[in-house]
């Protein structure tokens, strides 16, 4: 055999050997897809369209338990504010099985949430809620399904009032009689102290809000839709304003310009409470 034809030899046989090596690599990508696929279809137990909300849980939880509460928590919020969640919404709830592996899927995705329990996160028009499996897992999925609603219904929300809501809207309405937070509100507002709006209005992010914050959002949200018709209609009638695209300022100054007792009223409100202990 010439040089050259032993050239042309060695070539072919170079190039069935890389063929045969690149046939077995693709046969191994595509069985390591379909065992990705796979992974990833099963990584879900549970995986169900609910109205509105697509549920994602890595354990067997009870999709009409959760069905129920987010039904609940919109109920309320169609009922005291007027405020329905558009018919096209779409809000996908992330539930997974422990805390490491809700911190793990949530690394890179959503860094803030890792020393959360629970999160509301948007990205454009996707609304989605994490959460993981504990005690509390329903009180975090209606904080974070409140936020979710707003957030899709209103072009913009005052920090105080989105917390605020949330952290009401948490408790099931038929242990609200008896919350920890209520019986203190009552006894701080003892003191002639009361939860002081304007502060809530300075707060430039959630970032910035601490325990005594979130707390007092809840007093003011609790005053306004309980109080009386009158001031659950001027919360009403606020959300409406912002719904309907006008910027109508600071709570606490548009409210005064209707009723200066208004803002006077919360500490009274909370002082009166006859508080169940049974």
């Amino acid at each position: 055999m010439t040089r050259n034809g032993a050239a042309r030899h060695a070539d072919s046989t170079l190039q069935r050997i890389n063929l045969r090596a690149w046939r077995g690599f693709v046969a191994s990508c595509c069985c390591w897809l379909s065992l990705a696929s796979t992974t990833v279809a099963q990584r879900w137990e549970v995986h169900e369209t609910l109205g509105n909300v697509e549920l994602f849980a890595e354990f067997r939880l009870r999709p009409h338990i959760v069905a129920a509460q987010l039904a609940s928590v919109e109920e309320e919020l169609h009922r005291n504010l007027n405020l329905a969640q558009p018919e096209e919404a779409k809000i996908q709830i992330i539930v997974f099985n422990s805390a490491a592996s809700y911190r793990a899927y949530l690394a890179r995705r959503v860094p803030e949430a890792l020393r959360r329990r629970a999160i509301f996160y948007r990205s454009g028009d996707q609304y989605q809620i994490y959460a993981y499996r504990h005690d509390q897992l329903l009180i975090d999925l209606r904080h974070e399904y409140t936020h979710a609603v707003l957030h899709r219904t209103l072009p913009f929300v005052p920090l105080w009032i989105d917390e605020g809501l949330a952290e009401y809207l948490e408790i099931q309405p038929e242990r609200r009689a008896k919350s920890s937070r209520l019986v203190a509100m009552r006894w701080k507002c003892r003191t002639g102290w009361r939860p002081d709006l304007r502060n809530l209005e300075s707060i430039p992010s959630a970032a910035r809000m601490t325990s005594e914050h979130y707390r007092d959002s809840w007093a003011w949200t609790h005053y306004l839709l309980n109080e009386s018709e009158q001031t659950r209609t001027l919360f009403q009638t606020y959300l409406a304003a912002i719904s309907a695209g006008e910027a109508p300022g600071n709570f606490s100054e548009w409210v005064a310009s209707r009723d200066s007792e208004v803002v006077k009223r919360v500490g009274s409100y909370f002082r009166r409470f006859r508080i169940s202990l049974r």
